[in-house]
C-alpha cells in the first residue's frame, strides 16, 4: 500500500504476510449574482513620492492582482495606458468596479487605502490597512479576501496556508507556505524524519509524524512553531494522523503486534479507541467535514481501495471499485460530497475525484505521478505532490485540472495539507 513512501518500508513486511484594519463596508451586490464573473479594473496604486514602485509591485500589487484574477469571482479588465481611471472609463471597458488603491508611510508603517468604486462614482467598499513592509503581502491577501466577502458574504481563501514536508535543509521537516506558494518557512526542528502534517479545525495547530526518537510518534505543534507536544499512545506505530474537523479527536494509523489499524485518540493522549480489526493493512484515515464519517484505505479486498465508515467504526462500505487497481490517500471535499484520492492508472498515480452520491469519477492532474491531494477551504482548488519535474514538488490546480501552478522548487517537497479555515 502506498500510504507514504516514508512509511512504506515499515509496512512492506506486513503486506507480504497479510495585521490591523479600520473598516467601513457597504455591500450592494446581490449574492445571487455571485456566480457571474465580475469585471473589475485595478490600476497601479497611487504612491507617496518616497515609495519604491518596484517594491510595492513585487510584494503588494502583484499578489493582490493574482489573488483577484484567480478568485473565480472577478476578472481584471485591461485598462488603456495613460488614461485616468474614472467611472466613465469603467463603462468604456465594460467593467463594473474600479479598485482605487493608494499607499503612503506613517512613521515606520505602510498605510494602504482601498476604495471600490462603481460606475456611478459611489464607493461600495472602503478600507484602510496598516503594517510594516513585511506585512504588505498579507495586506494584499486580506484586501482580496475582503473583495470576495463583499460579493458572496464569505472571505476568499487568500489567507489560507498549506503545510508540507520538505528536505531542503537536510532532514525532512514540516514547513508552511501561503496559498500561492509565498512566505515558505520551517516550523519543526527535529533534525529527523518529520512528515504528514494535518491541520486542526481552527488552523492554529498541526499534528504530524516524526521519527525524532527513532520510532514513529505523533506530535502537535502550533503554526508559529511553538507549543510542541508528543502524543503518547502506547502503540508500536503512530502515523497518518488527521485532526477531526469538529472536535479534539485525532484519527491515525496505529499497530498492536505489527498489524496497522485505524485508531482515534484525543489531542491530550486520552480516550484511545480502535476502529478497525481487519487482518489486512488499514491506512490514511480522513474525517468527513461533519466529523460523522472516516474514510480510509484498506487491502481487505486484495488491493488497496477506499472505504468509508461511521466515526464509531461501524457501517463500513467500499467506495472505489473499477476505477484503478490501487486507490489511496482519500480526502473529503469541504462540502462532503466528493472524495479526491490517488489512483493508479496505466502504471502511474493520478488524482481522481469521485462523487460519493452518484459514484461518478474523473481523473485530473497529468504528467508524471500525482499523489496526495488536499482541498482548499472553498473547494475550488486542490494541492498535491507530483514528480513531473523529476523531483517531488507541491502543485496547485483548480478542481477541473486547469490553472496548474508549481508552489515549491527547492529540493523535494511532499504531503501538502491545506488549512481548514479560509482566514
Amino acid at each position: 500500500m502506498k500510504i507514504s513512501k516514508f512509511i512504506l518500508p515499515l509496512l512492506a513486511a506486513l503486506f507480504a504476510t497479510a495585521l490591523s484594519a479600520q473598516t467601513q463596508i457597504q455591500t450592494t451586490i446581490d449574492p445571487s449574482k455571485a456566480t457571474n464573473v465580475i469585471r473589475i479594473a485595478i490600476p497601479f496604486p497611487q504612491l507617496q513620492a518616497s515609495l519604491d514602485a518596484q517594491q510595492i509591485n513585487a510584494i503588494f500589487f502583484a499578489p493582490l492582482t493574482r489573488d483577484v484574477a484567480q478568485s473565480g469571482i472577478f476578472a481584471i479588465a485591461p485598462m488603456p495606458p495613460n488614461v485616468p481611471a474614472t467611472p466613465d472609463l469603467l463603462k468604456r471597458i465594460n467593467a463594473m468596479y474600479l479598485l482605487a488603491v493608494s499607499a503612503h508611510m506613517e512613521e515606520q508603517d505602510y498605510v494602504i487605502e482601498g476604495r471600490l468604486i462603481d460606475t456611478t462614482g459611489a464607493t461600495q467598499l472602503g478600507k484602510r490597512y496598516r503594517g510594516p513592509a513585511g506585512a504588505l503581502t498579507k495586506i494584499a491577501h486580506t484586501m482580496a479576501n475582503d473583495l470576495v466577502r463583499m460579493v458572496n458574504g464569505k472571505p476568499g481563501i487568500f489567507l489560507s496556508q498549506i503545510a508540507f514536508a520538505s528536505d531542503r535543509d537536510g532532514a525532512w521537516e514540516i514547513y508552511l507556505m501561503d496559498w500561492d506558494g509565498g512566505n515558505q518557512r520551517r516550523i519543526t526542528n527535529h533534525n529527523r524524519l518529520s512528515i504528514l502534517p494535518s491541520w486542526s479545525p481552527d488552523s492554529e495547530r498541526m499534528v504530524y509524524t516524526s521519527f525524532s526518537r527513532n520510532a514513529s510518534d505523533m506530535y502537535i505543534i502550533n503554526r508559529r512553531g511553538g507549543g510542541l507536544m508528543r502524543i503518547h499512545t502506547g502503540l508500536g506505530l503512530n502515523t497518518s494522523a488527521r485532526f477531526s474537523p469538529v472536535s479534539n479527536e485525532i484519527a491515525f494509523v496505529g499497530s498492536i503486534n505489527g498489524n496497522p489499524d485505524i485508531y482515534v485518540i484525543k489531542d491530550n493522549g486520552s480516550g484511545l479507541r480502535r476502529l478497525t480489526t481487519s487482518p489486512s493493512i488499514e491506512s490514511t484515515p480522513e474525517w468527513s467535514p461533519n466529523g460523522r464519517q472516516i474514510c480510509f484505505t484498506s487491502g481487505r479486498s486484495g488491493s488497496p481501495q477506499i472505504y468509508v465508515m461511521d466515526a464509531e467504526g461501524t457501517n463500513v462500505r467500499r467506495i472505489s471499485f473499477d476505477e484503478g487497481q490501487w486507490n489511496d490517500d482519500a480526502r473529503f471535499s469541504p462540502d462532503g460530497e466528493s472524495l479526491a484520492y490517488t489512483s493508479r492508472v496505466n502504471g502511474r498515480f493520478q488524482i481522481r475525484i469521485t462523487n460519493i452520491v452518484t459514484g461518478e469519477s474523473r481523473i485530473v492532474a497529468g504528467e508524471g505521478s500525482n499523489e496526495q491531494p488536499t482541498w482548499s477551504p472553498d473547494g475550488r482548488w486542490i494541492a498535491f505532490q507530483s514528480n513531473r519535474s523529476g523531483k517531488w514538488q507541491v502543485y496547485r490546480m483548480r478542481v477541473d485540472g486547469t490553472d496548474l501552478m508549481p508552489l515549491t522548487f527547492n529540493a523535494e517537497n511532499k504531503e501538502p495539507d491545506w488549512s481548514k479555515k479560509p482566514e
